[in-house]
């Protein structure tokens, strides 16, 4: 009896760590910039590729054009979301690779492929949310053990945004692995630019949520647990003409 009451709590205690593992969206990225003179071959061979191969759930590719920061110009591909367990049944067959190696001609590969997880708590996401296509990426290097001060700044980001009903989304994602990073990105989506041009009251909202002198607070706080000297923003547009179908 002790023996099985021991087998029980080892199953148990497996099946509750699976759970754990694989509840989780993540994203698995790459870099590239098309070829001089070879722009628009790119965009038709990568948007033919993503619509024959890359049209079933979790292997869907988003294609993400950068316009400002230092990628500016190029394209990030985001396959997923997926577990590490779904990579091993990722497109490979002949055809597949044999099309990808003829965009990838027409290509040069940048940096090194990230893996980026969503974090489930830092979500906001107002009606209409799912159809931006625009985004600022915010690219953060934290310093070390600042990660739990940092998700609880962006929760109170979150809290304002809500409780004010900002028509914009919200969302925050985690590097996968040890790096000099950056280790978390913090995504705006807006329907367009000119979101940017509206008035700026976001101080005054934060002070109205957490209190007289709370944004001051935030700002000292984000320095105690992220390097500003390595933070830097990307505009982005989703390309859905370059995507999988969604």
């Amino acid at each position: 009896m002790k023996n099985l009451l021991l087998i029980l709590i080892a199953v148990l205690g497996t099946a509750f760590v699976v759970q754990a593992q694989t509840d989780y969206q993540q994203w698995e990225c790459h870099h590239f910039k098309a070829k001089a003179g070879q722009e628009e071959a790119f965009e038709k061979a990568l948007a033919e590729h993503n619509k024959k191969f890359h049209n079933e759930s979790p292997y869907k590719t988003g294609i993400f054009e950068k316009r400002t920061g230092p990628y500016s110009g190029t394209y990030e591909l985001a396959m997923g979301p997926m577990t590490f367990t779904d990579m091993e049944g990722r497109p490979s067959s002949e055809a597949h690779n044999t099309h990808w190696r003829k965009v990838l001609e027409l290509a040069e590969p940048l940096g090194e492929t990230i893996y980026w997880r969503a974090d489930k708590d830092i979500v906001y996401a107002p009606e209409g949310a799912e159809n931006f296509s625009t985004m600022r990426w915010r690219n953060s290097t934290l310093l070390p053990g600042g990660g739990k001060r940092f998700k609880a700044l962006m929760s109170d980001v979150v809290d304002v945004m809500k409780a004010k009903g900002y028509n914009a989304s919200f969302r925050m994602y985690w590097r996968f692995g040890m790096s000099e990073g950056p280790h978390v990105v913090t995504e705006l989506g807006m329907e367009n630019l000119a979101f940017f041009d509206e008035p700026i009251t976001f101080q005054e909202d934060f002070d109205e949520i957490h209190g007289e002198g709370a944004y001051d607070r935030f700002v000292e706080d984000i320095s105690k647990c992220v390097d500003r000297s390595k933070t830097y923003d990307e505009l982005v547009n989703f390309r859905s003409d370059l995507s999988s179908d969604y």
